[in-house]
């Protein structure tokens, strides 16, 4: 007849073994969260349980210290396993191979330990003789039976909490993964409170009823198979609508906006991408790239076309594995209409643009020209006082044609794309202080300039210079002074116009310095329009220092890298 010593021993034995039974379809479930921690915590019941059948059994007290060390690490090895399942599927801790180091040397000291505890005494105190009610712990012993126990109770708490918090089939799993700890954690206690006077032990039966939790929860609750990805991220950062899809391309999380686009209840998780975007086909077929996804789409939602903006970005584990796909999608609708109203608008503005180009600037253009030819003729011939009025108009029309050969300036740069070409900036402003010399033969205009100072720049940049040498003679008395000077640097030149004029008039200035139009006292204001779109365009940058003394203009060319040093030289003023 078998005792009953052999009989428990057997029957531990063989709940040892039912964990095992676990391991292949966990390690054939690919890269989930909470799978190492599933393994580790499998292969620790199977060796604690084998162990306390062995030790039945034993009477050597070598082997029997051997097997009494395997209890531990079994133990051990199941509550760390515990503890990196619930940090991994809660998020509380990424799980590296650093993770595992420490926690294998830590079992891996205390295993060392317990088979030399005959020389130190700190563990079992050396009573590692049978039966095993008689085994006393010793202070390293108790320390890791303490540390084992904190460990597994900090994993369940973790579950507990996440339970309390989650939804869905994310509190279902979490409510397994906590059932599936507290057979093995109450077993334990019973044993130590009502059993530590009985070689009798339920921890091989808290084994077994663990063994089934995990079994219900990899088999009936899809653990390990739809897994909980990035649930906080989307819960508490997504403002627009968001879908998590594992790995499988199904579906495990979503937001209240995307139900609401989808038009589906609360039953989602597990639904295939194809059923769940049913009603947006665009975004199944976007979807169908396994690259990142960065598109626009239209769909009919609730009877109304609407535009979305669809991101499709991958989820990875804390190994860099692919875990799943994050989709978002953005309501644009609002911004496409804008979009509308402003091609709307722009179409109009161009049609406006060329009735007063091709029409009303032609005619006005005409007819001032006729105007001032006959105010001119009037001028001649006529007395002086009608003369006086004849020049006045002269002057007039001159001021509106010159206005509008700046307008047409201006209508040239903004219709032309920028492009850069190699300027010699001492040769273009060399011919234009020429220019200026003759015709205003009372000035003084002086150049100090290298010899070169080749720049790559957009040719209207000479139109800037051409405004404010003009702006600069035409309003700074009847004896101006202007020196324009070329300063050469390694990363940009700055070419500076000051002239002894009244300074220009603020409000003109304000054109510049806040993009809008202003009163203008002058043609200069037309050109200080002119100077704002070459300058922007160039990439170059412009500043103003005016008052009574005068104005000084500085505009900062970038220096192009190919172009060579030159010397200075000067052109005396006359």
């Amino acid at each position: 007849m078998v005792s009953t010593v052999v009989f428990l021993a057997v029957a531990y034995v063989c709940c040892g073994l039912l964990p095992l039974a676990l391991v292949p379809s966990v390690r054939n479930a690919g890269p989930k969260p909470g799978k190492i921690g599933v393994l580790v915590t499998l292969l620790g019941l199977a060796i604690w349980s084998i162990a306390v059948g062995l030790l039945l059994l034993e009477t050597d007290s070598t082997r029997y210290r051997l097997f009494g060390t395997l209890f531990g690490a079994g133990g051990q090895l199941a509550a760390v396993g515990y503890f990196l399942l619930a940090t991994e599927y809660t998020g509380a801790l990424v799980v590296t191979r650093r993770t595992g180091y420490v926690f294998g040397t830590a079992i891996g000291l205390s295993a060392a330990l317990s088979l030399s505890d005959p020389y130190h005494h700190l563990v079992w105190e050396g009573t590692t003789t049978p039966p095993m009610n008689e085994v006393t712990l010793g202070p390293a012993g108790i320390l890791i039976v303490l540390a084992t126990v904190g460990i597994a109770i900090s994993a369940l708490l973790l579950l507990v909490a996440d339970v309390v918090t989650a939804s869905g089939i994310r509190r279902r799993q979490s409510f397994v993964l906590v059932l599936a700890g507290i057979p093995t954690i109450a077993g334990y206690f019973v044993d130590f409170a009502l059993l530590s006077s009985s070689e009798l032990t339920l921890l091989p039966i808290g084994f077994a009823g663990s063994a089934f939790a995990y079994a219900w929860a990899i088999f009936q609750k899809d653990f390990l198979d739809i897994v909980p990805i990035g649930r906080k991220r989307i819960v508490e950062e997504m403002t627009d609508a968001a879908v998590v899809l594992d790995a499988d391309d199904r579906v495990v999380e979503c937001n209240p906006a995307a139900r609401r686009i989808v038009d589906i209840g609360p039953e989602y998780t597990g639904l295939s991408v194809q059923q769940f975007f049913s009603s947006v086909p665009a975004a199944v077929d976007r979807l169908a790239d396994d690259s990142g996804v960065d598109t626009e789409l239209a769909a009919t939602i609730d009877g109304d076309r609407r535009h979305f903006h669809l991101t499709v970005s991958r989820l990875d584990d804390a190994s860099s594995v692919p875990a799943g796909r994050l989709v978002v999608l953005r309501d644009i609708t609002a911004l496409k209409r804008r979009e509308r109203t402003l091609k709307r608008r722009e179409s109009e503005l161009e049609f406006l643009r060329q009735i007063l180009t091709r029409v009303l600037r032609h005619n006005i253009r005409n007819d001032l020209t006729a105007v001032r030819g006959y105010a001119d003729l009037i001028a001649t011939e006529a007395k002086q006082e009608h003369a006086d009025l004849a020049e006045t108009i002269v002057e007039t029309s001159d001021n509106l044609l010159e206005t509008s050969r700046k307008a047409r300036i201006i209508e040239e740069v903004i219709d032309q794309d920028p492009v850069t070409q190699k300027l010699d900036l001492t040769a273009r402003l060399t011919d234009l202080v020429i220019d200026y010399r003759s015709t205003y033969d009372r000035a003084t205009i002086s150049l100090t300039a290298p010899d070169s100072c080749p720049v790559e720049a957009d040719p209207w940049l000479e139109h800037t210079f051409d405004v404010l040498l003009e702006n600069a003679l035409e309003h700074a008395g009847d004896e101006p002074t202007v020196d324009v000077t070329v300063d050469r640097g390694d990363d940009e030149t700055t070419v500076t116009i000051a002239d002894d004029g009244p300074g220009i008039p603020p409000a003109e200035l304000a054109v510049l310095e806040q993009g809008e139009e202003t009163p203008l006292e002058h043609t200069s204001g037309v050109g200080l329009w002119i100077v704002h779109w070459v300058v922007d365009r160039s990439g170059a940058s412009i500043t103003f220092d005016t008052g009574s003394a005068g104005t000084r203009v500085s505009i900062r060319i970038p220096t192009s890298p190919r172009s060579m040093a030159a010397s200075s030289k000067s052109v005396p003023g006359h």
